[in-house]
């Protein structure tokens, strides 16, 4: 089994803490002065990297200072412990994924390229490092923190889940695609965007399809469903 061709992965954000049109996600969210806003960025991008190297347990809070070029007393002073920064984590995380998909479920067209559109979008963030990351950190601390894991999956798979209906659902009532269980549809649809693309990603590293190889495997996705369920 070969890697991608594309040394890089699409769209790819310089910093795990910079929203899509470039706007600091921390900055956006948290309060203080601009300098305490960077430092706070600092340190969870260090966290980030750590936890996914060492785990949370594994990763001192010695150590994230140290990545981040901030003093233990700056970390405590912003987050108090290790469980208060992962959480920090999750949300900023949960509000990047949710920025992207609101870009694109808001428009208006036919199914067949909102779901191409959704889909590419989709794929090619859930691939990028940083939420690559920080989905391995939340499946080892979820089984510890239920709760956080509820809300990542709630804000993220969830979210797309819930849009991807409404998309079909619109489908269906323009006779776009035939009748059936959405939910079921839209569940299928991302079993064929994310099936085998997870495993190889899994075993593949930071490897990530070509634009080209992402939009077919996106359109080829799409046609399945179609065909399984064609307009009456």
């Amino acid at each position: 089994m070969s890697c991608f061709d594309s040394p890089s992965p699409i769209g790819l954000p310089k910093e795990c803490s910079k929203a899509p049109g470039g706007e600091s996600m921390t900055a956006l969210r948290a309060p203080g002065r601009p300098k305490d806003l960077e430092k706070r960025g600092a340190i969870l991008d260090a966290a980030q990297a750590l936890f996914a190297e060492r785990g949370i347990d594994g990763a001192p809070i010695e150590a994230i200072a140290a990545r981040s070029g901030v003093s233990k007393v700056t970390v405590y002073g912003h987050f108090g412990d290790k469980a208060s920064i992962f959480e920090a984590l999750v949300a900023r995380e949960n509000g990047r994924f949710t920025e992207r998909l609101a870009a694109v479920t808001q428009r208006e067209g036919a199914m067949l390229d909102r779901l191409t559109q959704l889909g590419e979008t989709v794929i090619s963030m859930m691939l990028e490092p940083c939420h690559v990351a920080l989905d391995r950190i939340v499946a080892l601390e979820a089984q510890r923190n239920p709760e956080a894991g509820r809300r990542f999956f709630d804000n993220g798979p969830g979210l797309l889940l819930a849009h991807m209906q409404a998309v079909l659902s619109d489908g269906q009532a323009r006779g776009e695609i035939g009748p059936g269980d959405t939910s079921v549809m839209a569940q299928d649809l991302m079993s064929l965007w994310f099936g085998f693309l997870a495993i190889q990603q899994r075993f593949c590293g930071g490897c990530m399809p070509t634009e080209d190889a992402l939009r077919t495997r996106v359109n080829h996705a799409v046609g399945v469903l179609l065909r399984a369920n064609p307009p009456v």
